[in-house]
């Protein structure tokens, strides 16, 4: 299923108009013997755009949002930010609703120290999925938030393949840079932890992480600000007389892309760092209350009436509308998707078509299960499964498909359809940035093969004008 009306709303045709008009720009320009298109993905190694050993991004087209809908998500995201800040606030100060979120022993631990600045995301990416006026904010990422860098990295090489340049001479679109917006938000968090001066920077992960090339090029871009930043491995790290350093050089900030269940998985490498937030000497970002909001089961909190009653009208509405039916898995009778009463497991059960079962804790997508995706009894041992682990059923948002150019082993233009999924890059819960992923499947997780594309607004009236060329 591709989410397709039997009318299109006049985004989608709009839309529609725009990348029949790319679409035909490419073709004419490799019919009358171009070959940017050739070199395009070879760019992209050449320039750092790798996972895992692989182009992040085959594909020869970015995505295209509507001004109408960046406009839409952008009001769907200042609503959630917001309750989403009212969430985090009440669950700190009611251990009965920290108890929901299912936080290991070692989490509490870390979350019982104060980081010494307010803002728990500071940097993170929202999965959504948009397709026409219908957007469904399904997940969020507080820790390790992949794509900042590679999305920049992807749009700068996009702006310059001259297909493109020749379809914005007609449809002109605007790109999202996110860069200059992380820099900005750490160094936020840094004076708001009372840093004064210029602080060096550690951008800390493991060595052999498949992000690593992203992480280089975070670093490029703070010393391009003129603040000097290194990628540094945790098991490199020391600290000695109340100092954080590496190879014989302190740090200031941490910018954090270490998962906490690998830091308490490894606590032994990783010593230094943890007893240096600690004692407050250095200033961690995302700093380990972060853990709050990529717990799964912060999605079903925001349904909980204990919760929602401390959300404005708008608040509550936007969550109604924008954030997909989200229960914790136990035995219970709760409200359903339609508004009526249900028992949460039978009901589960009959209904597996329309859900998707999460794990609290995992990355990566895994553990996910679609419901449609599976039979009917590996659906239920994953249901009993979700009792024991803590998990979170969510209503299954359609992800929408488009065709994508690609280019061939012979070097042919061909096309194929994608599911397509949109992620906003939020700092401190602003939208900074954006790009998409692609996949063949409807497991749009670059761990399991998809791909990224960057992400380009275009204006209602130009793409509307680009349907009749």
């Amino acid at each position: 299923m591709t989410g397709e009306r039997a009318t299109k709303h006049p985004w989608a045709a709009a839309l529609d108009g725009a990348v029949d008009r790319y679409h035909d720009v490419l073709t004419a320009y490799v019919d009358r013997g171009g070959e940017d298109h050739l070199a395009l993905v070879e760019r992209m190694v050449a320039r750092g755009a790798v996972f895992a050993g692989r182009p992040i991004c085959t594909f020869l087209r970015p995505n295209f949002v509507l001004r109408s809908q960046y406009t839409m998500l952008l009001g769907a995201l200042r609503h959630f930010r917001s309750a989403v800040i009212k969430t985090k606030d009440l669950v700190l100060r009611e251990p009965e609703l920290l108890e929901l979120l299912a936080l290991s022993d070692g989490e509490r631990s870390l979350l019982a120290h104060n980081p010494a600045f307010e803002s728990v995301g500071v940097v993170t990416r929202l999965d959504t999925i948009l397709d026409s006026d219908s957007l469904s904010l399904v997940e969020l990422n507080a820790e390790g938030a992949f794509g900042v860098s590679y999305a920049d990295r992807l749009t700068e090489l996009f702006e310059g393949f001259q297909p493109m340049r020749e379809f914005v001479r007609t449809v002109p679109a605007t790109p999202l840079v996110a860069g200059g917006s992380l820099v900005g938000a750490l160094l936020d968090a840094w004076h708001e932890f009372g840093g004064t001066h210029v602080p060096k920077v550690a951008v800390v992960d493991w060595q052999e992480v498949a992000t690593r090339p992203e992480l280089d090029m975070i670093c490029e871009r703070f010393r391009r600000h003129g603040i000097p930043a290194r990628f540094v491995d945790p098991r490199e790290l020391e600290y000695k007389d109340g100092i954080l350093s590496a190879k014989g050089e302190g740090i200031d900030l941490v910018y954090r892309r270490l998962l906490t269940s690998e830091i308490l998985g490894r606590e032994d490498e990783v010593r230094p760092l943890i007893e240096a937030y600690k004692a407050r000497v250095v200033c961690v970002v995302n700093n380990f209350r972060a853990k709050l909001l990529d717990k799964k089961v912060l999605f079903a909190l925001v349904f909980d009436p204990r919760i929602a009653a401390q959300f404005t009208k708008e608040e509550q509405a936007a969550i109604r509308k924008y954030v997909p039916w989200t229960r914790r898995v136990e035995e219970t009778k709760t409200e359903g998707p339609d508004g009526d009463e249900i028992d949460l497991i039978p009901w589960a059960r009959d209904n597996r078509a329309r859900l998707v079962l999460k794990p609290n804790d995992e990355v990566a997508g895994r553990g996910v299960v679609i419901g449609a995706n599976v039979e009917p009894s590996v659906w239920e041992r994953a249901l009993k499964l979700a009792l024991i682990d803590p998990s979170v059923l969510q209503l299954r948002a359609l992800l929408p498909t488009s065709m994508f150019p690609e280019v061939g082993a012979a070097g042919e233009l061909y096309f194929s359809r994608r599911y397509t999924e949109l992620d906003p890059l939020l700092f401190r819960g602003e939208l900074g940035g954006m790009f998409s992923r692609l996949s063949a499947t409807t497991m749009c997780n670059v761990h399991t093969g998809a791909g990224t594309v960057p992400t380009f607004i275009i204006e209602d009236s130009s793409a509307a004008a680009g349907q009749g060329e």
